[in-house]
């Protein structure tokens, strides 16, 4: 593990650094950890018998963290302290971890969780309630363990600090030859990828669907095609043919791969043809080990990149496909995506899909709304590239709706927003 800390390097600032220098960093704040912080004793505290979770406020940070905590094989998760609630510390407490300020080293709320050595706890997004903690190992989290002769690269770091994509990131800096993170700034996610553009050293990105389209909203055209990217990979939403379409053009020559992967069932599913969805030929094959099938509609994953309590089983991902022809497409998340319109089922992915391929739509999002007799309708909010009066906007979208979808799927009320909003996890 010694050798491996100190072959990698990442960007923190403008501090280059291995992550040997990132995990001394943290080890004389660890040393100063003792019981003491919670009673008053005097002896040495063995973290090695405890689960903790280390609160940290910078990048810097989380990393030095998750090096310390693999080079000691302890059981550990880290968060932000701007996500901390007292929902969130009872979730941490409930679930055994004892939460330690990474800065000061003091212990912020005990807890007598019973410790498994490696355990790498992985954070959910909270979205759609409070955060999960969902239990990772090095080994699970590491899917870039079966990719041989990875080139040399230099990767944008965009995601939030304890999820899922964000530890699959720093695994790949930790463990796989030649690659250098170049962490971005959450207090301006945007601004710090357009610095790291500028200084001509990124060749990837990992990222969302939307984070593009937010960088290609906000950030100069002329910028953007001469970076010398060379490997594009994005996941967490689905990724739909206008921004596959977009990406490809600005970077020709670079691979560009979707990426299916959640928390619980891992990583599945690596598409690279330019094509939204995935072949219908990936069901029910071994591929690296990893299988899929689809059951009423719903995908369900196993794979030896699921997390702990789910090793080897099939995972209900609660995601929805269909097929079309030889190839599968997201519907979106079960229970919330479909609208009903009089009977007839409209899916907000496809409506999404098609406003994209309109040359001037940058975003959007589609959702129902209640309505008399016909008992749902949809309804659009559209980011634009350039400035277009509201009235002209919604003829313009309302024809280009009406030439690719049923009449039933045509949005019936707009709004066009002038920002895309983008939540801490790069979604929309």
């Amino acid at each position: 593990m010694t050798q491996i800390l100190e072959q990698n390097s990442l960007y923190i600032g403008s501090d280059h650094l291995t992550w040997a220098d990132l995990c001394h960093r943290v080890a004389t704040r660890v040393a100063r950890l003792a019981p003491g912080r919670m009673a008053s004793q005097n002896t040495s505290w063995d973290l090695s018998r405890s689960r903790l979770g280390f609160v940290v406020d910078t990048m810097a940070d989380a990393l030095s963290y998750v090096a310390y905590g693999l080079s000691h094989d302890l059981d550990f998760a880290v968060v932000e302290r701007s996500r901390l609630s007292s929902s969130v510390i009872d979730r941490f407490r409930d679930n055994g971890v004892t939460l330690i300020d990474g800065t000061t080293g003091h212990v912020m709320a005990p807890a007598s969780g019973s410790p498994e050595p490696g355990r790498v706890t992985v954070l959910t997004s909270g979205t759609t309630g409070v955060l999960k903690l969902i239990p990772h190992t090095a080994a699970t989290l590491n899917t870039f363990d079966r990719v041989q002769d990875l080139p040399e690269n230099t990767w944008f770091l965009p995601y939030q600090i304890g999820s899922y994509a964000w530890y699959q990131m720093v695994m790949l800096g930790l463990f796989q030859p030649k690659q250098t993170l170049i962490p971005g700034d959450f207090n301006n996610l945007i601004a710090s990828f357009e610095a790291a553009l500028e200084q001509g050293a990124l060749t990837a990105v990992s990222s969302t669907p939307t984070f593009w389209r937010q960088a290609l909203l906000s950030i100069d055209p002329a910028l953007l095609a001469r970076a010398p990217l060379r490997s594009l990979s994005m996941g967490g939403e689905i990724v739909d043919q206008p921004i596959l379409d977009r990406l490809a053009e600005l970077y020709p020559k670079a691979v560009i791969r979707h990426i299916y992967a959640s928390s619980e069932a891992g990583a599945a599913i690596v598409v690279s043809d330019g094509k939204a969805g995935f072949p219908a030929r990936l069901l029910e094959r071994d591929i690296a080990r990893i299988n899929l099938r689809v059951r009423d509609g719903r995908l369900f994953v196993r794979s030896p990149y699921a997390n702990r309590n789910e090793a080897q089983s099939w995972v209900d991902t609660g995601d929805l496909v269909e097929q079309r022809g030889d190839r599968f497409y997201f519907l979106g998340r079960a229970g919330n995506t479909m609208i009903n319109v009089g009977g007839q089922k409209a899916f907000p992915p496809d409506i999404e899909a098609h406003l994209m391929t309109h040359p001037d739509v940058i975003w959007a999002r589609v959702t129902a709304r209640k309505a008399p007799l016909m008992g749902a309708l949809p309804v659009a909010s559209v980011v634009l590239a350039r400035p277009i009066g509201f009235d002209a906007a919604e003829q313009m979208l309302t024809r280009h709706c009406e030439a690719g979808l049923a009449d039933y799927a045509v949005p019936r009320l707009w709004d066009f927003p002038t920002d895309i909003p983008m939540r801490a996890s790069l979604k929309s």
